[in-house]
């Protein structure tokens, strides 16, 4: 392969995205609320809630599906203002039907 093939070949840009909040089943991740929210709309995916929060001191979105009322439920109860709110998100299930994110505000 010659180097302007290896420059132009696509697979070396394929990576996941390392500005998306990633949790894998049974972890908890401690992070910060940078912003409140807003929505967005996407058309494969549908209507969600965007949050920008830092984790570790990076910032990452973290993106909560609009139909997702439990969590979101548990993202209101932690106050008027997120912004700065320090929490732990927990995950547990490996697959789309049985993952289910729990959040809690650290005091």
């Amino acid at each position: 392969m010659t180097e302007n093939e290896k420059q132009d070949n696509w697979r070396n840009d394929v990576s996941a995205s390392s500005e998306i909040l990633k949790i894998k089943d049974g972890e908890t991740k401690r992070v910060v609320f940078l912003n409140e929210g807003m929505k967005v709309s996407h058309p494969d995916f549908g209507n969600s809630v965007l949050f920008t929060i830092s984790e570790e001191e990076v910032e990452k979105r973290f993106y909560v599906k609009a139909n997702n009322f439990a969590l979101l439920g548990q993202i209101k109860d932690l106050g008027e203002t997120l912004a700065g709110k320090i929490v732990m998100i927990s995950r547990k299930g490996s697959k789309r039907s049985d993952t289910r994110y729990t959040i809690k505000g650290v005091e």
